[in-house]
């Protein structure tokens, strides 16, 4: 009798167990997530943004001068981008001087150093409009850039007063 009471107590238990079970409720919640995308880039000046030509013998007037600068500009582009560059105006004019230095001696260049972006180079001369620099190039969160500053010849130089002559060059991107 005693095995009869314990199996039935077993039995319930276990029977008890199983229906506790049945009864467990769930409930859910639901929380609404959004990602909101905006149209991001920027670019960032290097550490040591100036270029500096100096011409003071005849050696440097024979031949074309280049200013390397590594790492020059950094862009950030959550889309396909395209860099453009200018002169913010014309070179200073120092007293003296029947035509002021044209901006256009100077011609600015990507450095085949900087790492591949997908991009197609131009190498245009300074003026005061926009000219594309860098067209078609891939999203990046860090393209960074090398950039060569060059005149190619001096002639441009040639009967100037000496002195200092310079402006700001202003990069642009833009998204397409």
């Amino acid at each position: 009798m005693k095995k009869i009471l314990l199996i039935i107590a077993v039995l319930l238990a276990i029977g008890t167990l199983f229906n506790l079970k049945a009864n467990a409720q769930t409930v859910t919640g639901n929380v609404p997530l959004s990602i909101v995308l905006s149209d991001a880039f920027s670019i960032t000046l290097g550490a040591t943004p100036d270029v500096v030509f100096t011409y003071s013998t005849a050696a440097d007037y024979a031949s074309s001068k280049t200013v390397a600068k590594t790492n020059h500009f950094t862009v950030v582009s959550n889309k396909p981008y395209s860099v453009a560059v200018k002169a913010a105006t014309e070179f200073n004019v120092i007293a003296g001087n029947a035509t002021p230095v044209s901006l256009s001696v100077v011609q600015v260049s990507i450095d085949p150093s900087t790492p591949t972006t997908g991009a197609t180079y131009a190498t245009p001369a300074l003026t005061t409009t926009n000219q594309a620099l860098v067209t078609t190039a891939s999203p990046t969160l860090a393209g960074t850039y090398n950039v060569n500053y060059t005149i190619p010849t001096a002639a441009g130089l040639i009967g100037k007063v000496a002195g200092t002559y310079a402006t700001n060059v202003v990069y642009t991107v833009t998204q397409p």
